[in-house]
């Protein structure tokens, strides 16, 4: 229907225009909203960042900075053992380095362009996680300075045995542990470069009691020889055969006080000579496949009763039925031993003119230098000589090697060897014998002037097989049986302890003087 002429036409509001209106400002409040919200966000710490360990995502840089040196600050729990100790980071002069991270952070925060990130941030899609190492220093010296007062502190180190006078025995060590300083600055070094599990438990070492050492074993015999206050001097050593390790003792007694020696002291070897001797015989004999009963016999009576007799028949024997060549022959073989103080220059009982030979100890005694024995001027020997000899027998018949398999390989055999030990195992008399368990074997050959007494053994016992020679020397014209069988029986005994601390004892033979000894 037409619109009459002339009416009012009916105004329209523009709708369309107006809505257009409304999404733009509504857009832009949003875009508003949400760069604010954008821009906000980029003021702290992005998102999944972890710095030095510890989550910091959307922290204030002045929040992340407090968060990161009170985690780091903290103390460290270090556990010595059972013992709780606190160590705190500035004692060893630790400090993180807040600006280095910080700048790093600022770094991952504003990387990528603005709009590019409110992009991903109006469609909220992840960001990628970042991490910021560790930046911080401390001083090693200062740690190492702390680890060495908490040891002095807590270490305990093991207790060497105590060597007890009474009983010739030795006190059980105490076990005990120290800290392992650089395995343990190891881990203190990495607990304080982590924000949690900052507890360390140091490297401890458990450390068994030791057995004594020779050392020991000397300290206590020269213990043992003050008490008895013999006026004289002694010679003792002490051959381990398990390690080789060697002990030797030469004192001097007489003013009542232990002077000790620093030289070898020659004595009169006496019948200990007869184990040169029987070395030097079944050199003789290596022609023969084994000793003839003759043979045999000589040497039983030589080794088992001591005779001087048959002694000289083996040299006779020796010599080709020359004696003074067989003595010769004796005295060379233990020179190219190495044995410079040990020789024979005439035969038992010869009542010959003196003549004097030469050696080391007896120039030394002559300059002033050592204690002058006064010894015979036949045969002479010193402890360490008997001891080195004793040791090449024992490692020519245990393990076919040695000196004198090595200095005679076409002359000395290990059956041989082995034979030796056995003549000497079956000596029923000695002084060293009398000191030990009834039931531990010796092999050993026993000698004695009128002023000098000696014995000179290997003994197997079951602690370690070892050699032990001892000589004593009065300066009189007499040392009496009493008072030197006595003392050189206790040496014996003591150094069987020391091998042995774990036996039960067992009663001892009896003194030596009781044992009707033929010297």
């Amino acid at each position: 229907m037409a619109t009459a002429p002339g009416a009012r036409r009916r105004a329209t509001l523009p709708i369309l225009e107006m809505a257009g209106g409304a999404m733009i400002l509504a857009a832009t409040v949003l875009l508003v909203t949400q760069l604010s919200g954008f821009s906000a966000e980029r003021q702290r710490m992005p998102y999944g960042l972890v710095m030095a360990g510890v989550p910091v995502s959307g922290q204030a840089r002045e929040e992340t900075q407090a968060t990161i040196e009170r985690i780091y600050g903290a103390p460290i729990t270090v556990m010595y053992r059972d013992q709780e100790i606190r160590l705190n980071p500035d004692q060893v002069g630790f400090r993180i380095n807040s600006e280095a991270m910080l700048s790093r952070a600022d770094e991952l925060r504003t990387e990528g362009t603005f709009w590019s990130g409110f992009w991903d941030f109006i469609w909220r899609r992840p960001e990628q996680a970042f991490s910021v190492e560790l930046v911080a220093e401390y001083s090693p010296d200062l740690l190492r300075a702390w680890l060495a007062d908490v040891a002095a502190r807590y270490d305990r180190p093991p207790q060497s045995a105590r060597p007890v006078l009474e009983t010739l025995s030795f006190e059980s060590g105490q076990p005990g542990y120290t800290m392992d300083q650089e395995a343990s600055f190891a881990l203190i070094d990495a607990a304080l470069r982590r924000p949690v599990n900052r507890t360390v438990n140091l490297v401890i070492n458990e450390i068994e009691a030791p057995r004594p050492s020779l050392e020991t074993l000397k300290a206590l015999l020269v213990d043992y020889l003050l008490s008895t206050e013999f006026a004289g001097v002694a010679s003792i050593h002490v051959t381990d055969l398990q390690t080789g390790e060697e002990m030797e003792l030469n004192v001097d007694l007489r003013q009542g006080t232990a002077n000790y020696l620093n030289c070898d002291v020659a004595y009169a070897s006496t019948s200990t000579m007869k184990i040169p001797i029987m070395i030097d015989f079944f050199r003789f004999l290596d022609w023969m496949p084994e000793p003839g009963s003759d043979e045999y016999k000589i040497l039983t009576e030589t080794m088992l009763q001591s005779g001087n007799i048959s002694a000289n028949f083996m040299m006779q024997d020796i010599g080709y039925g020359d004696t003074q060549r067989g003595v010769d022959d004796v005295r060379n073989m233990t020179q190219y031993l190495g044995l410079p103080n040990t020789f024979i220059i005439v035969p038992y009982d010869d009542n010959k003119p003196p003549v004097y030979y030469s050696t080391p100890a007896q120039e030394a005694a002559r300059a002033g230098q050592c204690v002058d024995t006064r010894p015979d001027y036949a045969m002479q020997t010193t402890v360490s000589d008997l001891a080195v000899l004793l040791d090449m027998i024992y490692q020519c018949a245990e393990y076919n090697g040695g000196g004198l398999i090595a200095a005679y390989p076409n002359q000395i055999t290990q059956a041989e060897c082995q034979m030796m030990l056995d003549l000497m195992k079956q000596n029923p008399d000695g002084i060293l014998m009398a000191g030990l368990p009834a039931d531990i074997e010796i092999a050993h050959k026993h000698g004695w002037a009128y002023d000098t007494h000696g014995d000179a053994g290997i003994v197997f016992s079951p602690g370690g097989d070892y050699v032990l020679v001892a000589f004593l020397w009065a300066d009189t014209d007499w040392l009496n049986a009493q008072v030197s069988f006595p003392i050189i029986q206790n040496i014996s005994s003591a150094t069987f302890n020391f091998f042995n601390p774990d036996m039960v004892l067992v009663p001892r033979r009896g003194f030596a003087t009781e044992l009707g000894i033929n010297p």
